[in-house]
């Protein structure tokens, strides 16, 4: 029985923890295959273990030195070149860290899962439809255990596949469920790398945030030459190797910094059926709180109701009206720094007749109540009730959704609310709403920055770097002073 299991046990079981903490009992099951309890729920269990006489913290960190190791998932695609990645088994193994294996069934027609296993010491995975495999639902433990994934070799099929989101086998599911870091190396016909349906996916996959490492330029297996060979595997080890070190670098960035950061719509009911919100999908914020809880900061996300999935950082907070979000920001200060990035409803809507009689909000409004009118009540603007409140953050950063002036009126607003910085978008196009991808300037009292349109992942890592730069002129301002 591993760690997470026995502690299920001991607290009464799958059904019981299921019923108090009111998730369903397969997320419980999913904890226990996995062996891993998410951050966001670690309080909540440690809240049900308090009458158990042990050490829960050693239940929750007992594989910590273990997961101290950075994991990584190779891909091997079918092709000629596939045997060479043989070669980045061997390169990874000499190191300390922890590589899994997938190979697809057109690489099997090179090279064969033995040979694999036998390079590796470890399984290789091969079936998505595997009864062995999926009872400890591999899929999904392959897709979230690693930190990195590489695709070395990756067929113009692959790349196809993922673009697409298309998920047929053991490979592109992986892929599709992941929240890794994704590095391909393609290699494939120079004409195939050339074919403008390969460029276009190509250009999808790098605006998705996903990296290439590129193919060489030589003579082919085929007899033809040109852009397509793949890349030696020692450069693609030390890619890697420097991938890795860069982001190790990155991961303490911001270690002991507290960030809040507010996400997605807020709700207000007009009555048990109809509700006055926004379309924010909360894409932008989430990914923000990602990055900064990668670069070790201590994050406190709190979300309106999103369709999306969150983020893995220290704590997540759920709420549904604008009142429970500032609520729930107040509760957790002290914080560093304060993100707003929710689209708050600005008002609620009390609904009335004609008469100026009030009407039962807790029951559904019927079609016969003619001349219904509504009137508006403001709701509290989070954002300038924190930045002007004696539990200030050291830093403040807004978001302004414009359809006119967008510099102008974010500027006012940055002003006006006493803030730090402002992220403002034009979003006169409906067509920005749940997009993956954020046009932005970015404006503070003296400068504005335009950052061409770029993915949404991308624009949290820029403005990850900004706020660390904000620290670092603080902390210098206090030396000095």
């Amino acid at each position: 029985m591993n760690n997470i299991s026995q502690l299920i046990f001991l607290l009464g079981g799958t059904g019981a923890v299921a019923e108090k903490l009111k998730i369903k009992p397969s997320a419980i099951s999913n904890w226990k295959k996995l062996n891993k309890i998410p951050n966001n729920k670690r309080e909540a269990v440690l809240k049900l273990s308090t009458h158990l006489d042990l050490d829960i913290d050693n239940f929750l960190t007992s594989n910590k030195e273990h997961d101290a190791k950075i994991k990584i998932l190779l891909i091997i695609c079918g092709g000629i070149a596939s045997y060479k990645s043989l070669e980045i088994i061997r390169l990874i193994r000499k190191t300390d860290i922890e590589l899994d294996v997938v190979l697809t069934k057109s690489a099997q027609k090179f090279i064969t899962p033995l040979l694999v296993t036998s390079l590796n010491e470890k399984k290789c995975y091969t079936d998505l439809f595997s009864v062995e495999d999926e009872t400890k639902m591999n899929h999904i433990k392959l897709a979230r255990k690693p930190d990195i994934i590489l695709v070395a070799p990756t067929t113009a099929n692959v790349m196809a596949k993922l673009a697409c989101g298309l998920a047929d086998d053991l490979a592109s599911t992986i892929l599709l469920a992941s929240f890794s870091k994704i590095i391909l190396a393609p290699s494939m016909n120079p004409v195939m790398w050339n074919n403008s349906a390969t460029r276009e996916n190509y250009k999808k996959l790098l605006d998705r945030g996903i990296e290439f490492i590129e193919p060489d330029k030589g003579e082919m297996a085929c007899g033809e030459e040109g852009i397509g060979r793949f890349p030696d595997p020692k450069l693609i080890f030390d890619y890697i190797l420097s991938y890795i070190n860069k982001n190790q670098t990155l991961n303490n960035q911001l270690k002991g910094i507290s960030i809040l950061v507010t996400a997605g719509p807020t709700i207000e009911n007009i009555d048990p059926i109809r509700f006055m919100s926004n379309q924010s999908s909360g894409k932008q914020g989430f990914e923000i709180a990602s990055e900064l809880t990668r670069r070790g900061a201590k994050v406190t996300l709190i979300t309106g109701p999103v369709n999306i999935p969150y983020p893995n950082c220290e704590n997540i907070i759920r709420v549904k009206t604008a009142k429970e979000m500032l609520d729930n920001v107040n509760k957790q200060l002290p914080a560093d720094i304060l993100i707003c990035s929710a689209a708050v409803a600005d008002w609620k809507l009390i609904p009335k007749t004609s008469s100026n009689k009030k009407i039962d909000m807790n029951k559904k409004i019927k079609k016969n109540n003619d001349n219904l009118l509504f009137e508006t009540i403001k709701n509290p603007d989070i954002l300038e009730t924190i930045a002007n409140s004696t539990l200030r953050p050291k830093i403040v950063i807004g978001f302004s959704a414009e359809t006119n002036n967008l510099k102008k009126n974010a500027y006012y607003k940055l002003v006006s609310k006493n803030i730090d910085l402002i992220i403002a978008n034009d979003v006169s196009n409906a067509k920005v709403f749940g997009e993956d991808f954020n046009e932005v300037l970015l404006i503070d009292k003296f400068n504005c920055e335009k950052w061409e349109k770029q993915s949404k992942k991308s624009v949290a890592f820029h403005l990850a770097n900004k706020i660390n730069n904000l620290l670092i002129n603080y902390n210098q301002r206090d030396i000095d002073a």
